[in-house]
């Protein structure tokens, strides 16, 4: 990241040719996406999910398609699982050019009905787990050609909504924290907030299982966004790529909506 070629010289077909990305919550949604996506552009992708299974699916799917990729068995909100995924990574590949903070858990709650257990996790996972995973990334990208990190917050995370107790001030934390890093590291090391609003994946429809009618609930969720729809993991995978790369050479601490125009709205 030190040296910047000119757009026009850039392979367009192959951004991360080369680069070792590693990427958590891949096993499914947005995150399997951007995994998926980042190999065909010629990425090493690390895998890093809590669920087995889905996780070898993803590199399944992507060896499938002649890329690279390996499993890592992590749970995010433990900080040994932070440390030994990173360097699992560079033990790996021998290097590491991005890290895609994108695993996290959807709590819902209003402010009296949220436990102290469902504040601890949902903060561990969403705001801790992304500190520790760049303390240990950040020296190693300092020590090679730099690198860039991306991490996943929330429309909720500066528009608010009730019932986002937890949820809501983890994903605003994670804003100013990646902020805080853009400051600190550049001109070596960029980061950046993707911003989702309702995307159409398994955690998403996880966390509205309770809804009577989830088809109802949907309507009237995307009768406020201007796209009129939710968004796809590939809407956010394609952000990821571009943050991922020298297309955003000149790009660091912003934060990019993935919400259909939703935040705008509001």
């Amino acid at each position: 990241m030190s040296t910047v070629e000119p757009l026009a010289d850039l392979d367009w077909g192959s951004l991360l040719d080369g680069k070792a990305a590693l990427i958590t919550g891949a096993g499914s949604g947005q995150g399997r996406a951007a995994a998926q996506l980042f190999a065909r552009h010629g990425a090493r992708v690390v895998v890093a999910d809590f669920a087995d299974t889905i996780a070898a699916e993803t590199v399944a799917a992507i060896q499938d398609d002649g890329g690279e990729a390996i499993a890592f068995h992590a749970d995010v909100s433990r900080r040994a699982d932070c440390d030994a995924m990173v360097a699992s990574t560079f033990d790996t590949y021998g290097r590491i050019d991005v890290l895609y903070n994108n695993a996290a858990i959807q709590t819902s709650g209003r402010l009296l009905e949220c436990t102290e257990d469902e504040w601890d996790v949902t903060i561990a996972t969403n705001l801790s787990a992304i500190f520790w995973a760049c303390r240990a990334a950040i020296p190693l990208m300092l020590a090679g050609d730099g690198g860039s990190i991306i991490n996943t917050a929330s429309v909720v995370g500066y528009v608010g909504g009730p019932g986002y107790a937890a949820y809501g001030p983890a994903k605003a934390g994670l804003v100013t924290l990646t902020r805080q890093m853009a400051l600190e590291y550049g001109p070596k090391v960029r980061a950046n907030i993707i911003a989702p609003g309702g995307i159409d994946t398994p955690r998403f429809r996880k966390a509205h299982e309770d809804e009577p009618d989830y088809d109802a609930y949907v309507a009237r969720l995307t009768s406020g966004v201007p796209l009129r729809r939710l968004g796809h993991p590939d809407d956010v995978a394609r952000i990821a790529l571009f943050l991922a790369s020298d297309a955003s050479s000149y790009v660091s601490g912003a934060v990019i909506p993935a919400d259909g125009g939703m935040a705008a709205r509001r």
